[in-house]
């Protein structure tokens, strides 16, 4: 008989509304202090600017919402950029913070909620879940920004899927809403509905059936805009791929990372003499510890982790950039964010055991990942390049003129014409 997360049942803790919002409020403040000057100081990031902002305010908002991004639509960032044109220039980099934060949140207040009581029935250990996806290692490429909200997304679709189904109208528009955005932002619905259909197989139940629904209503839309609408095609390098690259970033991306950060990551790559047979070591640990959870862990895990690993099979296939470029440290973040996630589940599940011997490496091996915690927890500042002096000189300027304002990282800018 499949365990569930944890071995020793308890009640569900059942959330008020007025709970919900204080986890809500505390988890966003417990985020904010990863990188304070998000909010003081709130400037765009990348294709925050560049892609969503600069075409939403161009073009306009209707006009801009269905022009794919890399090879797909990206309806949440161009509606949140689009919502963004009712406000002045300079306050549009704290509201697009504010609502990337405020997504980024929602998976903790879902976690919390009793809706995942049957498959994780102790509420200290759903905390802790909360807790380290807030102090996640090496995350910084998608903390507080527009556009890394497609991964949150594809996140919160899956586990609103493996969510015990609620009776309450704002879980049923919550839910819908996600799976149907989450299905437009990226290509995630893709991977998401043969394992959402198997769940709903290995689970019969109409509303996981009308999530289904959803998710597909969402693939034909992308479908039907990318047959028709050109949008800024993906500049790719030959992959370079090899098993032992493969294992590499598996190693040192996912389970190193996970534990020790980006930061233990980059101490790693500097020992020559360890690294390899570091990075095999773990790689045999990591894989281990996966194909048990395979094997015995409870139907939700088991379809996280073929999610996770789908995620960081087609990341790979995908990649703009040769895998060895993947291996350093820091370099794209987002590829590894929801496989890190699946590797860090399973250790929690590990503890809940009955060996005593697989609960200590597993409390082991977490309590590593303080350290990981400790050192990534405060993401480096955006430099600062004075975006409201730019905005006021925006604002001053002609009908017509097209403002060239600069935005983070470094190097890029966002092309706003006057209107």
């Amino acid at each position: 008989m499949k365990t569930s997360l944890v071995v020793h049942w308890r009640l569900p803790v059942v959330i008020s509304r007025q709970l919900h919002v204080a986890i809500f409020i505390i988890a966003f403040i417990i985020l904010v202090s990863r990188e304070p000057s998000r909010i003081s100081n709130a400037q765009f990031w990348a294709e925050d600017g560049s892609a969503f902002y600069e075409k939403a305010h161009n073009f306009g908002a209707f006009r801009s919402l269905l022009i794919p991004y890399a090879g797909y639509l990206c309806i949440t960032q161009r509606l949140v950029m689009s919502f963004a044109q009712l406000f002045p220039l300079v306050w549009v980099p704290l509201i697009s913070n504010v609502i990337a934060l405020s997504i980024q949140v929602l998976p903790v207040t879902l976690i919390l909620s009793s809706r995942f009581a049957s498959a994780i029935p102790n509420f200290s250990t759903r905390f802790l879940l909360a807790l380290i996806y807030l102090a996640l290692p090496n995350s910084y490429e998608i903390y507080a920004n527009i556009a890394s909200t497609q991964w949150y997304l594809a996140l919160l679709a899956c586990m609103v899927i493996l969510a015990k189904p609620s009776p309450h109208l704002e879980w049923r528009i919550f839910d819908f809403t996600v799976v149907l955005l989450s299905a437009l932002t990226g290509p995630f619905a893709i991977l998401l509905v043969p394992l959402a259909l198997l769940y709903w197989w290995l689970r019969p139940d109409r509303w996981t059936l009308i999530l289904n629904l959803g998710l597909a209503i969402g693939l034909v839309l992308q479908g039907f805009a990318l047959r028709f609408v050109t949008g800024t095609p993906r500049s790719i390098s030959p992959l370079e791929a090899s098993p032992e690259l493969l294992l590499k970033i598996l190693s040192g991306q996912v389970f190193f990372s996970a534990l020790a950060g980006q930061t233990g990551y980059e101490k790693l790559v500097t020992l020559p003499d360890s690294y390899n047979v570091a990075t095999d070591l773990i790689a045999v640990i990591g894989l281990v510890i996966i194909l048990y959870a395979i094997l015995k862990s409870p139907l939700e895990l088991r379809i996280f982790i073929l999610y996770g690993s789908l995620i960081f099979a087609a990341a790979l296939a995908s990649a703009t950039v040769p895998w060895k470029i993947l291996l350093i440290p820091g370099a794209a973040p987002r590829y590894w964010f929801i496989p890190m996630l699946v590797f860090l589940l399973c250790l929690v599940w590990l503890t809940q055991q009955r060996f005593c011997w697989i609960r200590v490496a597993a409390i082991a091996l977490l309590a590593v990942m303080c350290t990981g915690m400790i050192a990534d927890w405060r993401h480096p500042e955006l430099a600062d390049l004075n975006f409201a002096a730019y905005a006021t000189k925006y604002e001053q300027s002609a009908p017509g003129t097209t403002t060239v304002i600069p935005i983070n990282p470094p190097g890029w800018n966002m092309h706003l014409v006057k209107r």
